[in-house]
């Protein structure tokens, strides 16, 4: 390259000497990360996956890794080793509260939080009449149960 000793090509902040800088078709790590380089997660999830050979009661069953330790951790907690226990209950913990299914919200709120709600919504749907009403009112208010709205509480309560 002739430009190497250009001497108007200025050296120094972000402008390196050209005879550092990569060259063409070059980067700065040339061998890299090799193409298929699998993280550790990737390997460690492999090997739970990986089938062994077990002798259970006398019979040679085939099973994962990953379900020979859980059976392992869980005959080790019934026979009373308590670091097993803590690994099996905290487990059998997040399992727990994973397969819970979702509380409803008619469970959650009471009957005078949901009168307000309902009005709450109401009154929203009044203000902005493109906005359908998918659950019309089954039962009009009759004339000596007038449908008002809440009345605010005077207590501090904000």
């Amino acid at each position: 390259m002739a430009d190497n000793d250009d001497p108007k090509y200025p050296v120094g902040y972000k402008k390196p000497p050209r005879q550092t800088q990569f060259k063409p078709g070059q980067s700065g790590n040339a061998k890299g990360r090799p193409k298929g380089a699998k993280n550790f997660a990737t390997v460690f999830e492999k090997e739970l996956r990986t089938p062994i050979d077990v002798t259970e009661n006398g019979k040679r069953k085939r099973m994962s890794k990953r379900e020979a330790v859980a059976k392992q951790a869980v005959n080790k907690a019934v026979t009373g080793d308590p670091k097993a226990i803590v690994v099996v209950l905290n487990e059998a913990r997040f399992y727990e509260n994973q397969n819970q299914l979702p509380v409803p919200q008619d469970a959650i709120v009471s009957p005078e939080d949901q009168i307000v709600m309902d009005n709450i919504v109401r009154r929203i749907r009044q203000a902005d009449p493109a906005v359908p009403d998918p659950h019309p009112p089954s039962d009009p208010p009759s004339e000596d149960q007038p449908d008002r709205p809440p009345q605010s509480n005077d207590e501090g309560e904000s």
